[in-house]
């Protein structure tokens, strides 16, 4: 069966050791120890258009509001183009980590932070809010390994949860995504990356669950998967998992035999 091992919750590594220790650098140290790909390191290899239209347009706003320095060349202005679009993204997904740590704090120990961020309360009400329903924890900020694929990676929260047809037991991931209408935007990675976490874990499908977190209002939106379709995501991820192999010319899997 899948392992489950517990590290340090500030861990983030693009690659696993087979006991679940983080592998910090690039594939060539990766090869070294025979490391796993994280899940998020497998579904790289995939085109992300959302993110790469929403990346084009934050630097042609950039260049449309950025004041022009008299006499300044078009290419130095480009430069600063690209460096202030870099320190939007940069202060985006640094909003979302934030966040994300909201929610990581609650599932493991509920305690309210003193330093906690002006204009984060609503996230953090909002979250506390939505940990009310989890019955019973199985594991947060884990990392699971799946050795017969080959892939790593760290899962938000396994917990049993009050569900529509009662209590269940749930693989469950924490996003930050803008929505409007209480609706936010699921993408099919997002399930395939909640599929390599059940079967890292679990022998048999299980529910699985998105919660988005709106990252400037804190409010928040779900979208449940069922087995069925966790069983039909993974198939795909491990597909995934054979172009990333073939793409990389590295398998972990045959690393670890030796």
């Amino acid at each position: 069966m899948p392992q489950l091992i517990a590290t340090a919750q500030a861990e983030n590594s693009h690659y696993y050791t087979r006991m679940g220790e983080p592998v910090h650098g690039n594939l060539r140290d990766a090869r070294k120890v025979g490391a796993f790909p994280s899940v998020t390191n497998a579904l790289g290899i995939l085109a992300k258009p959302g993110l790469d239209n929403w990346k084009q347009e934050t630097a042609i706003l950039q260049s449309l509001t950025l004041p022009r320095v008299d006499g300044e060349a078009d290419p130095d202005f480009a430069k600063r183009v690209v460096a202030a679009s870099k320190g939007e993204l940069e202060a985006a997904a640094d909003r979302g980590t934030y966040v994300h740590s909201l929610a990581e704090i609650i599932g493991v120990d509920g305690e309210k932070p003193t330093d906690l961020r002006a204009g984060f309360e609503p996230h953090w009400e909002n979250l506390t809010a939505w940990f009310k329903k989890v019955h019973k924890t199985h594991a947060a900020e884990q990392v699971l390994v799946n050795e017969d694929v080959g892939y790593a990676g760290r899962v938000d929260l396994i917990a049993e949860i009050v569900a529509t047809n009662g209590p269940r037991v749930e693989v469950i991931d924490f996003k930050t995504r803008k929505f409007k209408k209480d609706k936010a935007d699921s993408y099919s990675t997002d399930l395939y990356q909640l599929s390599a976490y059940c079967f890292a874990h679990f022998d048999e499908p299980t529910w699985c669950r998105n919660v988005y977190i709106d990252p400037a209002t804190g409010a928040i939106t779900e979208k449940e998967w069922s087995p069925e379709e966790v069983v039909a995501a993974f198939d795909v991820f491990k597909a995934i998992c054979v172009i990333w192999r073939a793409e990389k010319k590295y398998d972990p899997r045959e690393v670890q035999s030796d």
